[in-house]
């Protein structure tokens, strides 16, 4: 079978039938595409990146709870979380009852709060805020055309050969988040749902294999060729590697919910021994403008206790795993929103689209504690929390402290030196040294279950 150019880029991928998993993917295209053990970010470590979808009430989610006009009659009449109902932290912060496992996880070192998270001129729009923390960038920089984790993965992994095929998963996602999105290099997978991970395309299953073979026997010179070849290859041996994941046992305490089921394939990746170092998981459902909570059971009932529930019971069951399998030192969850909500309540038991927030850094080498400041509510900005942690910050915090690599390049220089720089310092929530020779040994990558 002779495929030319253009047959090619007509079909892309789409006629490249495939109805099945791990049992019909030739095994020299599994081999490929996972043949070179990772050059870059090869200290093991592991990121996973928590999105809550919609903007969380992080003052729903960790109470201030010595500051009097969080309980004032005036801010939050029905919504707060009532004095003594919280799990105190430190004295000054509390986590919200539903959040009584990360509560142990914090008490044992595991979990850093950092308050006050934000960018300089918030925009309050959805959209535009999610771009600004997935794509890495502020109001009046140049807008980038890839995500902050794509810039980090191609400056540090520029010129090492190709990546395992599963570097980086958007899991228990259905499309690539813009964070991981924009690389020449590399395009991870997007796994919604492990048992339908499939390329489905064409009715004659025949036509796969002659025609994913004469795609990989066209020289390469072709830069648009050479990236159909590696997309094809990485997506059918992805699609192997997750039928060999989902083989591995796992808790039954996960909730069923996206994040549940993301985290759940995460701990299988992680657990089968896959060299994937960075991971992105959601939960959508924090806009709350209405029912965040429910009178008269404000604890327990409406939007925010049940979503706050999920990510108890999501973090704890994935944490026991890792922990249970000698791997939590190797993992650190960081959590975003994409903006907080105003301190007042609105006349519709909810909150309405705010600033400043609260995120998680959560894992074995994470230096428990609060970081940022507490929040203060009595000097507002229409309304709102103003930030004084960086979001772009923890994600340099994340490159050097924790994979050993350079931020400066992935946000620029200029905003390096004039915002991150000086962050820094201020959130040192690491508290373990890259390995010595920035190397795992590969003994530590063998299969648990």
């Amino acid at each position: 079978m002779q495929l030319k150019r253009r047959s090619v880029l007509k079909m892309g991928l789409s006629s490249l039938a495939y109805f099945s998993t791990q049992s019909t993917t030739p095994n020299w295209i599994i081999r490929s595409a996972n043949a070179l053990a990772p050059t870059c970010l090869d200290n093991g470590r592991i990121l996973v990146i928590l999105q809550q979808s919609g903007g969380n009430d992080g003052l729903n989610m960790v109470i201030p709870r010595t500051d009097p006009i969080y309980y004032d009659a005036n801010t939050r009449p029905t919504i707060r979380v009532p004095s003594g109902s919280e799990i105190n932290l430190d004295g000054l912060n509390g986590f919200h009852p539903r959040l009584s496992r990360l509560a142990n996880w914090y008490q044992q070192g595991n979990v850093g709060i950092i308050h006050n998270v934000g960018y300089v001129n918030p925009n309050l729009s959805h959209f535009s805020s999610t771009d600004y923390y997935e794509l890495g960038y502020a109001p009046g920089d140049p807008t980038p055309n890839q995500g902050w984790i794509s810039r980090f993965y191609d400056n540090s992994c520029s010129g090492v050969g190709s990546p395992d095929a599963l570097f980086m998963a958007g899991s228990g996602i259905s499309t690539v988040p813009k964070s991981m999105f924009g690389s020449t290099n590399y395009t991870p997978p997007a796994i919604y749902d492990p048992s339908t991970y499939a390329i489905v395309a064409s009715s004659d299953a025949a036509l796969r294999l002659p025609a994913i073979t004469a795609l990989n026997a066209i020289p390469t010179a072709d830069p648009t060729i050479d990236y159909l070849q590696r997309s094809e290859n990485i997506a059918e041996a992805s699609i192997a590697d997750i039928a060999t994941a989902v083989t591995i046992s796992a808790s039954p305490n996960y909730p069923t919910d996206s994040l549940g089921n993301g985290l759940k394939l995460v701990s299988q990746i992680i657990r089968a021994g896959f060299q994937t170092r960075i991971f992105y998981v959601s939960q959508g459902g924090y806009d709350t403008h209405a029912n965040q909570i429910q009178p008269g059971d404000p604890l327990n009932a409406g939007d925010h206790p049940q979503l706050l529930d999920s990510l108890d019971r999501s973090l704890d069951a994935f944490l026991t795993e890792m922990n249970g399998a000698g791997l939590l030192n190797r993992v650190m969850i960081v959590s975003f929103s994409e903006f907080g909500r105003r301190v007042k309540e609105n006349n519709s038991y909810g909150t309405d689209h705010g600033a400043a927030n609260t995120s998680f850094v959560i894992g074995g080498c994470v230096q428990g504690g609060v970081y940022g400041g507490q929040p203060d509510l009595a000097t507002l900005i229409n309304g709102n929390l103003n930030h004084t942690v960086d979001f772009r910050s923890i994600y340099a915090k994340v490159i050097e402290g924790w994979f050993g690599s350079q931020a400066a390049p992935v946000f620029g220089q200029s905003v390096y030196d004039t915002i991150i720089s000086g962050d820094l310092p201020a959130i040192p929530f690491i508290s373990c040294a890259l390995p010595a020779g920035n190397a795992v040994p590969a003994s530590n990558w063998t299969l648990y279950n």
